[in-house]
Order: structure tokens, then sequence, then C-alpha cells
């Protein structure tokens, strides 16, 4: 299989998005154990989204596919609009040897195979909350105040959280839309610079494993996603 990108960019990408599929695998571990550890369910939202945008800016439509639901679902998760169940785990845990097995694909230098229809279904299925997983409020349904006790908001009223900086950061990066489907999701196309700054945020300025010494040439043109 041939890459129209430089060469040493596929590789800093199969160093980078290899070193995050294996943090993504202990995290999901430990998120068996914390199901409710919101500082997890944010970092393998990010992992998740980081691959995506390096498979995207590769082509390689098949893992930005299931990566992108996956990070779909892991939005709700760390927004607290879903909660995590053995079901749910189950789903996620099968995307990710899903991922791996493109990845490993496209070490080899083979196209990446997409997921199964009845997987990518599954995962479609959770994030409008039809799996088995409910919603983590659905048991406490609250009846809206009336009209006149519903006080206006402060003005000064900072809604950026911690948490919410990295999403404050893709936007500004690729424009993401967080529920988008994948037709419609261009701003998963995204420049090499803006890769490497998604990677600088997970592991600091420089301190991505494998980072050279000397930076790789700079693509200036975007390749648009096969459909």
């Amino acid at each position: 299989m041939g890459f129209d990108v430089d060469q040493e960019i596929l590789e800093d990408f199969l160093v980078e998005a290899g070193e995050i599929l294996e943090q993504l695998s202990e995290q999901l571990v430990d998120l068996e154990q914390r199901p409710d550890d919101r500082d997890l369910l944010n970092a393998i939202f990010r992992g998740f989204h980081t691959v995506k945008g390096g498979a995207g800016f590769l082509q390689l439509d098949a893992m930005v596919e299931c990566c992108h639901k996956a990070e779909n679902l892991f939005d709700l998760l760390r927004n607290g609009e879903l909660t995590i169940s053995p079901e749910l785990m189950d789903v996620v845990l099968q995307a990710l040897d899903a991922v791996n097995s493109m990845f490993e694909s496209v070490r080899q230098g083979r196209e990446p195979e997409h997921a199964s229809a009845a997987l990518l279904q599954r995962l479609i299925d959770f994030a409008e909350l039809k799996g088995a997983a409910a919603p983590a409020a659905a048991a406490k349904p609250v009846a809206p105040p009336p009209a006149a006790a519903v006080a206006a908001p402060p003005a000064a009223a900072n809604p950026n959280t911690p948490n919410d900086e990295f999403d404050l950061l893709l936007g500004d990066l690729a424009g993401v839309n967080e529920i988008a489907d994948l037709d419609d999701d261009e701003s998963d196309l995204i420049t090499e610079d803006e890769f490497e700054a998604l990677l600088d945020e997970l592991h600091g300025p420089g301190g991505a494993p494998g980072k050279q010494e000397e930076p790789l040439r700079r693509r200036t043109t975007r390749k648009p996603i096969a459909t």
C-alpha cells in the first residue's frame, strides 16, 4: 500500500499512535475498576481522538470511522450522559481490538479493513442511548421549575473547567463536531502541525515518545478522506 505523504510523517504516526493504543489498552482495564473516574474518561476520549486525527491525515478511512464512533461514546461518558456497563465495556474493547488490527495492517503496509458493520452499529446504538447502558440521569427525572422561578445565569460565570481545555484546543485546531456522522465530519482532516500539537498536549512539549530532535518537514496541504 502506498501513502501519498512523506515517509517520515507515516513513521511518526506509527510511533505515536502505537504508544497511544498501548495506553488505551491499559486505561480501559483501569476503567473497569474506576468507571466514574472523569480524568480517566477524558484521557481515553483524547486517545481515540488523537489516533483518529492522525489516521485522517493519512486517509485511513477505516481507522477514522471506528475511532470516531468510540470517541463519540466517550464524549457522552465523560459528560455524564451515559454510564459504564459490562455490555458497553465489551463493545469498547472490541472497538479497540479492531483499531489495533487496522494499525497492524498499516504497519505492514496493507490497507486496513473496516470494522464489522455489527460492531459499528453497536457503537452507534450506545451513543444514541439504545444500548444496555442507561443515561446517568434517567433514573431521577426532575420537573422544570415554574417560569417565574428561573433565575438568569450570572454574567461573569466561566463555563470552562480544566477538563474542557482540551476540547477548546481541538475546536481551535480542527473545528471538531462532537457527535457528527463520519460522512459529514470534514473536520477530521488536520495538518501535521495540528497532529503534533495534539501530541504535545498529551505528552508535554517535546515529550512525545519517539520524537525526533529535528522537526519533520511540514505538509502545507490537506488530503480529503476518501468517501
